[in-house]
């Protein structure tokens, strides 16, 4: 956070009043926002990543699609089936959210115009696309911990000692390009739609509802345009053999090109939700420091 005498935002939060936390506080609140959203998200829609994993491992049409699946795993282990994978994700999602919406948000705040106090277009992209490298370190043992537990029904500490540390990183490249694809398209797409529709003399719940569709759709859109890196990811931490190049091939050769865009609905309705739940929490807590006097850029 800039001093209050380094640009136009600055002096006027000064004017006004306004109180600056320290850069570590102020970060420090971001990362435990992000991390609240995280869990809040996940719980509420495991199920729906869980038949993802599924759909997109799958070769043969064990599932007819995303109700079959989940249907299917009822019978066979109850509800309980449906959250396999679900305690490493909890596990991984505090630090991976944590990082993903705080970093974007300090990339926003440094690339912001010193004279406007506005983000373009490019910042936002390029904002999201740091966002989503800086997570990876993070989300890449996290997802191939979550995905041997999805498919097989292993336990977290079972999945790590047979992976090893250089095991847990398997995967990294696609998981990097997906990361980066997926937030370059979200937070600009999110901030931008919250830019159209929420205005000034909104109530606090019209803000809050607003917040979560402009998350919901942007997790939606950016979560449908990644699919096929994800796909690939899945199949490789999933333990198919082979590097990228190998299992897209062999993919394309054998399924057809339609095979890129399997689990495309559950992933979508799954991490809609999750970034809607991610955004709304992070701008109440935003608003919340506001209340309290405290300088909170948009």
């Amino acid at each position: 956070m800039s001093s209050p005498s380094s640009s136009p935002s600055s002096a006027a939060a000064t004017a006004t009043g306004e109180k600056y936390l320290s850069p570590g506080v102020e970060f420090g609140s971001k990362l435990a926002a992000g991390a609240v959203a995280g869990i809040i998200g996940v719980t509420c829609t495991f199920p729906l990543d869980f038949a993802k994993t599924r759909l997109q491992k799958q070769k043969t049409l064990e599932y007819k699609g995303m109700g079959d699946c989940l249907r299917q795993v009822y019978r066979q282990q109850g509800a309980r089936g449906w959250y396999s994978g679900l305690r490493p994700n909890l596990t991984g999602i505090i630090p991976e959210k944590a990082i993903k919406l705080a970093c974007a948000d300090q990339f926003r705040d440094w690339l912001r115009d010193p004279h406007t106090g506005r983000v373009s277009l490019a910042a936002e992209l390029v904002a999201g696309a740091g966002a989503g490298f800086c997570q990876v370190v993070v989300t890449t043992p996290m997802e191939i911990v979550k995905i041997r537990c999805q498919l097989t029904g292993a336990s977290m500490v079972s999945v790590v000692r047979e992976l090893g540390l250089r095991g847990l990183y398997k995967g990294y490249v696609p998981t990097l390009t997906r990361d980066v694809w997926f937030s370059a398209i979200f937070f600009p797409l999110q901030a931008k739609m919250k830019e159209s529709i929420i205005h000034r003399d909104d109530s606090s719940t019209q803000k809050t509802l607003k917040s979560f569709l402009a998350g919901i759709t942007a997790g939606a859109v950016a979560s449908g345009l990644s699919t096929p890196v994800d796909v690939i990811k899945t199949r490789l931490q999933g333990g198919d053999p082979g590097g990228v190049l190998t299992i897209l091939s062999n993919t394309i050769k054998t399924e057809g090109y339609g095979a890129l865009w399997k689990g495309l609905q559950p992933r979508m309705i799954a991490i809609g939700p999750l970034f809607g739940i991610a955004i709304m929490v992070y701008d109440v807590q935003k608003r919340l420091l506001r209340s309290m006097g405290y300088h909170v850029p948009e």
